[in-house]
């Protein structure tokens, strides 16, 4: 808000400064060349007033530059905060439940497919969080540099424990799947067994 209302400020400020700058440069360089008997007063005054207007713009640009700062720190803490908060979030909707029989499983395996391609959304969001984290470092040093640090790693950490835990499960639920396919095969093949065993002992027996 700040920021916007000093680029708002100095929109309307130079605009008119520069037009008033330029109208008494205009008249002083109009009666230095007409040869007025206070020429020297009159250049001495244009250049007084040229090197104070160039001060102020180096203040100015100074100031604009110190909001731009600030205001890119601020983006980041709130940036950062709120992918932290994401991915915190994300943490809690991993189950822990893999499935009593095999549909069960087969169902919790395509719902963690798509948990995981919402999980990597984030994905963008943490980068953006480390890129500008490592660019912000450069500019700021001690405790401000410090606070950086704390957040960005506080986000990687986060990001990391969410992503190892996404892999886990999904390699749970692979277990569990081919755990409950190799249980109901095994099943198949047994009554299929049993089936020909008793096809074999209903025949008569050789006399």
């Amino acid at each position: 808000m700040l920021r916007e209302k000093f680029r708002e400020f100095w929109r309307d400020t130079g605009a008119i400064g520069q037009e008033r700058l330029d109208a008494v440069n205009g008249l002083a360089n109009g009666l230095i060349a007409g040869g007025h008997p206070e020429s020297a007063t009159v250049a001495e005054w244009k250049d007084n007033l040229n090197e104070a207007w160039a001060e102020l713009l180096e203040l100015i640009d100074t100031r604009s530059q110190l909001l731009a700062a600030s205001y890119e720190l601020r983006r980041f803490q709130h940036d950062a905060k709120q992918t932290l908060a994401q991915v915190r979030e994300k943490l809690q909707q991993v189950p822990e439940e893999l499935g009593r029989d095999l549909a069960t499983a087969e169902t919790l395996q395509r719902l963690h497919s798509a948990q995981e391609r919402d999980i990597q959304a984030l994905s963008a969001q943490v980068r953006q969080v480390q890129e500008d984290a490592s660019r912000l470092a450069k500019a700021y040093a001690g405790a401000k540099a410090s606070e950086l640090r704390q957040q960005e790693v506080a986000v990687a950490e986060a990001w990391a424990q969410l992503q190892g835990m996404a892999q886990s499960r999904r390699r749970l639920l692979q277990d569990t799947v081919e755990t409950f396919r190799f249980l109901r095969a095994a099943r198949d093949l047994l009554l299929w067994m049993d089936h020909i065993r008793l096809q074999i002992e209903g025949h008569e027996r050789p006399r």
